[in-house]
C-alpha cells in the first residue's frame, strides 16, 4: 500500500514537471506570426511594406504601408453601427467607416448600439495593446485612432482591432489579452 501511494506521488510529480515545462515553453510564445497576420490582412486590404511588428505573449502590434484607401473587393465597409454590429455578430469580423468621425468616434457609437460586442472587442483590443507599442507607434495609433475618415475593422479571428488611416496610408493591427 505504501508503494502505490509512493508511485502515485512520483507519477503526479513527472506529470507536474512536464505541465511545468510546457507551461515555460508556451510563456516564450508569440502572440502572432507575422508572415500569417499579413496573409490574413491582405485578404480585406492593401499592403505594401511591413514598417513594424511586434508580438509578445499578451500582445501583438504591426503598421505596414497602405496602397490603398479602401478595403478590397468583395469586403463590406458598413457605414450603419446596426448593421456592422450584426456583421460581426454573425461572421466575427466587420469593417465600419463613417465620413468624418473617427474610429474613436465609431467606438462610441458602437458601444451604444445594440448590444456593443464590436465597440467592446474593438476598445479592448486598443487598449491592451500598449505593451507591443513603442513610442513612436504608439504615437501614430493614437493620431489613427482619432482620424476623421479613418477606417475600423475588428476580427476574432486574428484577436485584435485594425485602422485603416487615410492620411497617412498606414494599416494599424493591435492586439492585447488582459494579464
Amino acid at each position: 500500500m505504501i508503494w502505490q501511494a509512493r508511485a502515485f506521488s512520483l507519477r503526479d510529480a513527472g506529470l507536474l514537471a512536464s505541465l511545468s515545462l510546457v507551461s515555460l515553453g508556451l510563456a516564450g510564445c508569440d502572440r502572432n506570426n507575422a508572415d500569417d497576420l499579413r496573409a490574413e490582412l491582405e485578404q480585406r486590404f492593401f499592403l505594401g511594406e511591413t514598417l513594424f511588428f511586434e508580438s509578445k505573449q499578451r500582445c501583438t502590434a504591426a503598421v505596414f504601408r497602405a496602397t490603398e484607401n479602401d478595403v478590397k473587393q468583395g469586403v463590406v465597409s458598413h457605414d450603419d453601427p446596426e448593421t456592422a454590429q450584426a456583421a460581426y455578430r454573425r461572421e466575427g469580423t466587420a469593417v465600419f467607416r463613417r465620413a468624418g468621425l473617427s474610429p474613436h468616434d465609431l467606438t462610441d457609437i458602437l458601444l451604444m448600439s445594440g448590444d456593443g460586442a464590436f465597440g467592446k472587442q474593438a476598445l479592448a483590443a486598443a487598449a491592451l495593446v500598449e505593451g507591443c507599442l513603442t513610442k513612436e507607434i504608439s504615437i501614430g495609433f493614437k493620431v489613427a485612432l482619432t482620424r476623421p475618415g479613418a477606417t475600423l475593422a475588428i476580427s476574432d479571428a486574428l484577436g485584435g482591432v485594425i485602422i485603416l488611416d487615410p492620411v497617412d496610408r498606414k494599416l494599424y493591427f493591435a492586439a492585447g489579452d488582459p494579464v
